[in-house]
């Protein structure tokens, strides 16, 4: 992974200078978005810094075993800061704070945008977006290594877990050899992969296997091939399930075999998330989201639109003669 080195020196030479440092995870943060920040936070915590993690939403309790994850805090109250990262965050909305706070995204302010989304538009003074990356995690891991930054077992527990999730455990299509090699040298420095892979992959509530039942048992198969498969706040609601139990069972509707894609509707709030996948090397599931005002990656991408789910019965004539 090549970084454009004067803009690394630029960021370098911020980060020497300022004292406080907010780091902002997107909304309904996700392994990877957690991941950059308290991987940034412990970097700076032995650069001397005093750095902030704040987010707009709860961190999931699956995610507590990431060291640091207790300082997360909910809610930014302001932006009086020196320097503020924003992390894997596509878009200026996934922030949560754009309409708040839109003077972050004017490049007024010493705002770092580090990111791996293709949909990025570079709203920041400095931005390290690169759309090859598996994770944004790993711009994270490339940038320390660089700028020859401390990168200890916390840091590298945390930059794992990004990349862990955002490849599904190194199954998606996202995995190649150099995710493995950025993988094995986190490892070498001492990230706890058996925690990462214990909390994330290998434990289940009942209330989350109840919502997975609900949503294999919806799930159908459009004329097009589209298969998908709906959620509603009724679900949720009479599984005792929360949303960030949802995390995962996308993979499970996606491999349904010969689908074009996959797509999951989920109600949460008075709005409706779609969340898309595809194992077809010809659909781009980004272009689709971007018709709803969403994006994401060619192979995994989303979209949030106002509304509620209300199902729709139809019947037809069918002639057997």
């Amino acid at each position: 992974m090549q970084l454009n080195k004067n803009e690394l020196q630029a960021i370098k030479e911020a980060m020497q200078k300022a004292e406080t440092v907010l780091l902002i995870p997107h909304k309904s943060p996700d392994g990877d978005t957690l991941g950059a920040a308290l991987g940034l936070y412990h970097t700076l915590i032995q650069l001397g810094k005093s750095p902030t993690v704040a987010c707009v939403d709860e961190p999931a309790p699956v995610f507590a075993f990431m060291p640091g994850i207790e300082t997360v805090k909910v809610g930014i109250e302001h932006i009086d800061y020196d320097l503020v990262f924003i992390l894997d965050a596509g878009a200026t909305h996934l922030t949560g704070v754009n309409e708040i706070y839109p003077e972050l995204f004017d490049k007024s302010r010493e705002v770092i945008n580090i990111d791996h989304h293709p949909t990025n538009d570079y709203y920041g003074k400095y931005n390290v977006v690169v759309p090859t990356a598996a994770a944004t995690t790993m711009v994270i891991y490339q940038m320390l290594m660089d700028m020859e930054l401390p990168l200890d077992r916390h840091t590298a527990t945390c930059l794992l877990t990004g990349i862990y999730t955002d490849t599904g455990s190194f199954i998606h299509s996202n995995t190649n050899a150099e995710t493995l090699r950025m993988a094995a040298r986190l490892l070498a420095k001492g990230a706890n992969l058996r925690g990462i892979s214990k909390d994330l992959f290998s434990t289940t509530k009942i209330s989350t296997m109840r919502l997975w039942g609900r949503v294999l048992k919806n799930t159908y198969r459009t004329p097009d091939g589209v298969t998908m498969s709906v959620v509603t706040q009724k679900d949720f609601e009479e599984c005792g399930a929360t949303y960030d139990e949802m995390t995962g069972v996308v993979d499970y509707v996606n491999a349904v075999p010969n689908s074009a894609y996959s797509v999951i509707l989920t109600e949460k709030k008075g709005a409706v998330k779609g969340s898309l996948r595809t194992l077809n090397e010809d659909v781009d599931v980004s272009a689709i989201a971007s018709n709803f005002g969403g994006g994401g990656h060619t192979k995994a991408a989303g979209f949030t639109v106002k509304g509620t789910l209300e199902k729709e019965v139809r019947w037809k004539v069918v002639d057997n003669g």
